[in-house]
């Protein structure tokens, strides 16, 4: 048939059923006249031959003997599997349930996105440890305040600890000095009170502001309080007196109607509930009226108030007058104007200062319009701002005069996303209802598509109760409520290929073939095609498995168990459910005459014939696709290359806030782009590095569990160990190595007016052995004339020689005693920690840490500053990582003893740990993904060839993937960070399907028919399998959830490019250069095939 001659030939089938087929095909008559090359289309469009090789092959073909044998049981016993496997379903299903009573909660969505087990985690959790165990809290953070029964303290004696609260330990003998320091902390109060009512007396404005900071309002960053509404210009400024009204006529409304005013913070000095901070109450403060009394000269003169105070503000000379307890400097220049640079109005009441820090954005400085301004509420995280949201989400349409809502925070976030979650969730409903119709479409049963669906749904409790009961992971996080739409695409498709090989069987047995045979034959073919799809997804997802990110280990693990209960399922549930439609539904005379309109019993179909699609298939795509394979092969390759390029551009994440919902939400509006907007949203500060001795540095909880952090492990290290001679040196010496590193922070540098820079960052051996040094007659307890007299460095040989002392003195150093070493030590650590000497200049608590209860030493402290910034660009922070890594070790190395080489470093780098963590985990779970489908196609095909141009395929379709999402500007977070190894996964599914049909071809030396052939046989099957998942990853791009939104866009991508480049790149490949086996079908030809010359 491959010669160059044309030849008339007389297709002849030994089977009646196989001339059937021929005779019902009119397009395919009996003589074909053949050019003899291989890629005749003519040829290619001949199905007779393939249809009675199938026929033959079918009734030859050996299906190993355990697969026969099961197919055996099931089409004798179709009610026995099906009872069996409905129980699994059901039993599996709600044992998840009655083993465990920790039901999912996703209150708290940002759980389990920590990274695990690196360097930085076990530093972090290390030091977490140490400050928990030296300060015991109760579970509210702080008890009755403090519960002092810590298992660490920093006193020498061994006493617990106490903070600079009022109050103390909780044992009987303090419970009076508690009663006392309660009565003198309200004593002191009242003289405050009394204090600052004179000053309100004397410069008091028309309602309450808070603004002397006597609030927690004003505590710590400015972005602090849970509810900040921004308003957006709709021209150029919003600051008119129309617009601030309205504002103000919002934030009454909302106060009055949600009851917020009755909860709101209290003043400190007057007691009196907080107003809510706005533009227009700030106006109307300040010229002692109310907001809506303010008029347009009121607005415009407090816009050349702003303007003047402006330069001051941006200077650093205008601050916030703030102090917990009293009245201090800067209240003095706003009542007495001490200090002449700065305009005397510009203080009164912290209303300039907070208007330019909060409430208006940092772009008036140049503009002197007034673009985004903040309503800040003076609630707690204890008020109830959820019902809020709902009410602002459905106004941002409204206008407030010239503006109107940009975006907002409105308590916590996790709250809303909890519900929001349970709305998303009715998407899944839609995407059930539509994969059911072309479940029923595809299968033309609805009885088949509606129990079939059942068992899809069931899937998800089973693989739950194997996820809850039988592994026992303790943690559930929302991730993996995607499953449902991931089951839903994998599950419709595993049943489409199962059907239409079922359908197939028929033209290969005929209708005199038994269900035994033709379950058998369909076992062994789909059984294998599912085989490998469920496989290299299961692995894909299973890598994920390997993630440093807990949220994402049990992420891929669940999905994976979705995957693979689906895959068993398939071979028990679905069988005996088709058996049981074969033999007593749908030749059912009651079914008939109930669904003759329906098709819900039966196929009313002839079975021989080939379905529409099919025949679509091998008529037209089928030619189209093997006649252009060399142009269609080039131009997706060419796609491939030039969206790999682009996939390369994936830059890791460049914000540390946890995003819930899509970029167009208002919360996430606020927390992604207006609160930057505004100068109070800078997260200033430069790092410190904390050096500990004494424990190792561990993260030995459960990885899988993330409120699991483990406990200390310290290590051998007592003062003898410490306090060596050798030691001494290197801790000595410690700081001044780290001060050559680049990311040194040279506080007389930054500070040269400062006498006293050298106190900040002193290591304490460097006093330790200007203590010891200095001769005992030049020691002295005037603190004041010792420090009076120095500056700079001169200060470090000072204060040695604070403390008159007879011992510890005119010694050599590193001290040989190790008596006299302790001791020493210990001295200068109890004066380095006294706030009388230093103020705020020490190191806060560094130095050494006791147990309790033995008073041994049990860990050591140092800490350095580092001019590094906090910012959240991973470039920046990886060089400062490599540095601070490669400093580290050439100090350690010059330590000597067991604890030596545990010494670690921590500091703040929690986020580019995250960033780390999920660079590596993407590529290297990738990395798995793809070496797994490499060896199982290896496995099931046997063919080098087949496997390489699979996996050319699979990585072309990630690239393409990839690609695409870099182009709509996604960053390697946390979703993109799954979807790089899910996306082979998913993308060799197609390729699979494709790849075990052509192997199984019954024309082996022949590529076109070959190709022809499968696209026959599977294109209707992968079609609508790509159709199905295509139409969950649709309903899901409508949730407002990010991660529903983002696995949705990603699905509906990753279908397009798997269904395009399975057809146009690897079937091209194939009838290029696919495997082929020469003369192999010769024998069935000549059974089948007589040509008459």
């Amino acid at each position: 048939m491959n010669g160059s001659a044309d030849v008339e030939m007389n297709i002849v089938t030994p089977h009646p059923q196989a001339n059937a087929a021929i005779t019902a095909d009119e397009d395919l008559p009996g003589n074909v006249k053949i050019a003899g090359a291989r890629n005749s289309v003519q040829m290619m469009k001949d199905d007779i031959p393939i249809t009675a090789m199938e026929l033959e092959r079918g009734k030859n073909s050996h299906v190993p003997a355990p697969i026969q044998k099961y197919a055996n049981f099931v089409s004798e016993q179709p009610r026995i599997c099906l009872f069996i496997s409905v129980i699994f379903m059901l039993g599996m299903s709600a044992i998840g349930f009655i083993v465990r009573d920790d039901l999912p909660d996703f209150a708290k969505a940002d759980k389990g996105f920590d990274a695990r087990g690196t360097d930085l985690a076990a530093a972090l959790r290390t030091v977490t440890h140490f400050d928990a165990e030296t300060y015991k809290f109760d579970d509210n953070g702080i008890s009755d305040d403090l519960v002092c029964n810590g298992a660490l303290t920093y006193n020498q004696d061994g006493s617990p600890m106490v903070t600079s609260n009022w109050w103390g330990c909780t044992n009987a003998e303090d419970d009076e000095r508690r009663r006392m320091a309660a009565t003198s902390r309200d004593d002191v109060m009242d003289e405050e009170r009394e204090a600052l009512r004179a000053l309100y007396e004397q410069h008091q404005v028309e309602g309450q502001t808070c603004s002397y900071a006597h609030s927690w309002l004003f505590e710590g960053s400015p972005t602090w309080p849970p509810m900040q509404v921004v308003f957006e210009a709709q021209g150029d400024d919003l600051l008119d007196v129309d617009t601030l009204k309205a504002i103000c006529a919002f934030d009454d409304d909302i106060r009055s109607k949600y009851g917020l005013a009755a909860s709101a913070e209290t003043n400190w000095a007057t007691g009196e509930p907080c107003e809510d901070r706005n533009l227009g109450d700030y106006v109307g403060y300040y010229y002692h009226k109310t907001c809506a009394e303010i008029t347009a000269t009121d607005v415009e003169n407090f816009r050349t108030l702003l303007t003047t105070c402006q330069p001051a503000f941006t200077a650093g000379s205008l601050v916030l007058c703030s102090d917990e307890w009293v009245p201090n400097g800067c209240i003095e220049n706003a009542v007495n104007n001490t200090s002449p640079a700065v305009p005397k109005e510009c203080f009164r009441e912290n209303i300039v200062y907070d208007v330019l820090a909060n409430i208006v954005d940092k772009d008036f400085k140049t503009t002197n319009k007034v673009k985004y301004t903040k309503v800040i509420g003076a609630y707690t995280w204890e008020n109830e701002l959820t019902p809020v949201h709902t009410d602002l989400e459905s106004d941002l349409d409204k206008s407030y005069g010239s503006a109107k809502i940009a975006g907002y925070r409105l308590g916590d976030k996790f709250d809303v996303f909890t519900d929001q979650l349970i709305i998303d969730n009715v998407f899944s409903g839609g995407a059930f209802f539509l994969v059911f119709c072309i479940m029923w479409l595809h299968t033309s049963s609805g009885f088949i598509a509606s129990l079939g669906f059942l068992q899809i749904i069931l899937n998800l409790g089973v693989a739950y109760g194997i996820y809850m009961a039988v592994m026992n992971l303790p943690f559930f996080p929302f991730l993996n409520l995607v499953g449902i739409f991931v089951v839903v695409g994998i599950g419709a498709d595993d049943v489409f290929v199962f059907m239409d090989c079922w359908k197939q069987s028929i033209l290969v047995f005929g209708e005199g073939g038994t269900l035994a045979d033709r379950m058998g034959y369909v076992l062994y073919r789909a059984g294998g095609s599912m085989l490998i799809t469920s496989l290299t997804t299961a692995s894909a997802f299973c890598a994920n498995a390997l993630s440093l990110i807990t949220s994402l280990k049990c992420f891929g693990v669940y999905c994976a168990l979705v995957v693979v209960v689906d895959y068993f399922l398939m071979l028990s549930y679905v069988p005996a459910l088709v058996i049981i439609y074969e033999k007593y539904v749908r030749k059912s005379p009651l079914c008939c005459r109930c669904c003759t309109c329906c098709t819900f019993c039966h196929i009313p179909k002839d079975p021989t014939q080939l379905r529409p699609l099919e025949a679509w298939f091998r008529d037209k795509f089928g030619p189209f696709v093997v006649k252009f394979k060399y142009p269609l092969a080039l131009a997706f390759v060419a796609l491939a290359a030039g969206l790999g390029f682009n996939a390369s551009g994936l830059e890791r994440p460049t914000s540390a806030d946890f995003q819930l919902f899509k970029a167009t939400h208002p919360m996430e509006m606020y927390d992604l782009q207006l609160k930057y907007k505004f100068n109070g949203a800078s997260d200033s500060g430069t790092l410190k590095l904390t050096f500990v001795f004494g424990v190792e540095a561990l993260d030995n909880g459960n990885h899988w569990d993330p409120d699991d952090y483990g406990k200390l492990t310290y290590v051998d290290m007592d003062f003898d160990d410490l306090l060596t001679p050798t030691n001494q040196a290197a801790l000595e010496g410690w700081c001044d190595h780290f001060r050559s590193s680049s990311f040194y922070k040279d506080p007389c540098v930054e500070d040269p007016d400062d006498r006293f820079c050298r106190f900040q960052d002193i290591c304490q051996f460097e006093w330790v052995k200007a203590y010891v040094t200095t001769d005992c007659a030049d020691t002295t307890n005037d603190f004041s004339a010792i420090l009076d007299a120095c500056s700079g460095d001169d200060c470090l040989e000072a204060v040695g020689k604070i403390g008159a002392r007879t011992t510890c003195c005119g010694l050599a150093f590193p001290m040989t005693d190790a008596s006299i070493a302790r001791n020493c030590t210990e001295s200068v650590f109890q004066l380095a920690s006294s706030d009388d000497l230093l103020g705020d200049r020490n190191n806060g608590n560094m130095g050494l840490i006791f147990d309790t209860a033995t008073k041994d030493l049990k860990i050591f402290l140092m800490q350095l500053d580092t001019n590094i910034e906090y910012q959240e660009t991973y470039e920046v922070f990886e060089t400062f990582y490599n540095d601070a890594n490669a400093d580290m070790k050439v100090a350690k190395a010059s330590l000597e003893g067991t604890f030596a080489s545990k010494v670690f470093y921590q500091t703040r780098m929690d986020f580019f740990d995250l960033q780390m963590s999920l660079g590596i985990g993407a590529y290297q779970s990738a990395g798995m993904s793809f070496a797994f489908a490499f060896a199982v196609l290896m496995f099931m095909t046997r063919n080098p060839i087949l496997t390489l141009l699979s996996l050319l395929t699979i990585i072309a379709i990630v690239c393409c993937v990839i690609g695409v999402l870099v182009f709509d500007n996604w960053e390697l977070n946390i979703m993109e960070s799954v979807i790089i190894s899910v996306a082979v996964g998913m993308a060799v599914d197609f390729v699979a399907h494709y790849s075990h049909t052509y192997l199984h071809s019954p024309v082996k030396d022949d590529r076109e028919i070959a190709v022809l052939n499968t696209l026959k046989t599977m294109g209707g099957s992968v079609l609508t399998g790509a159709i199905t998942t295509f139409v969950a990853g649709g309903f899901m791009v409508f949730a407002n959830t990010l991660f529903f939104y983002q696995f949705g866009f990603f699905m509906m991508m990753t279908m397009i490019f798997a269904w395009s480049y399975s057809n146009f790149l690897l079937l091209p490949l194939i009838a290029i250069m696919g495997p082929v086996k020469a003369k192999k079908d010769s024998a069935v030809r000549e059974k089948v095939i007589q040509v008459e010359e």
